[in-house]
């Protein structure tokens, strides 16, 4: 944050009220859906999970317990990683990887929650990625 700059802009109150605070209220992290309990959930009502072909963009609750700490705005299966993923807003003090939290998740008309872990983003980084060829 360039809270320094010399002329006002839109915006420097509240960044600097966040600042004194100790930092943002809310993080973006990644979520990894566990499986087993998305199964467990659909078996209740003798059905079998299927994988939407497109990204869910309805926002959905997320849970440390009975208590809402967050949502996810952003949820499918990724073919690479081979999981149910979701992108999430949650509170700073439960941003850490490896966190568990629970998920909302709609079957049959009827919500419940699926664990969820905390996973560092992005998803994906592949070495490859970044590497410098030799030369």
């Amino acid at each position: 944050m360039h809270l320094d700059k010399a002329e006002p802009f839109v915006g420097r109150a509240a960044l600097a009220a966040g600042r004194a605070r100790g930092g943002a209220v809310r993080r973006i992290v990644g979520l990894d859906l566990d499986w087993t309990d998305v199964e467990r959930l659909h078996e209740r009502f003798h059905l079998t999970p299927s994988i939407p072909a497109a990204a869910s963009r309805v926002s959905v609750p997320v849970y440390k317990g009975d208590r809402q700490v967050g949502k996810a705005t952003s949820t499918t299966w990724s073919p690479t990683l081979k999981k149910m993923i979701a992108l999430a807003t949650v509170e700073s003090s439960l941003a850490a990887p490896g966190t568990l939290l629970q998920m909302e998740i709609t079957v049959e008309a009827n919500r419940l929650k699926a664990g969820a872990r905390v996973t560092p983003l992005p998803f994906f980084n592949p070495p490859r990625k970044t590497a410098v060829p030799a030369v």
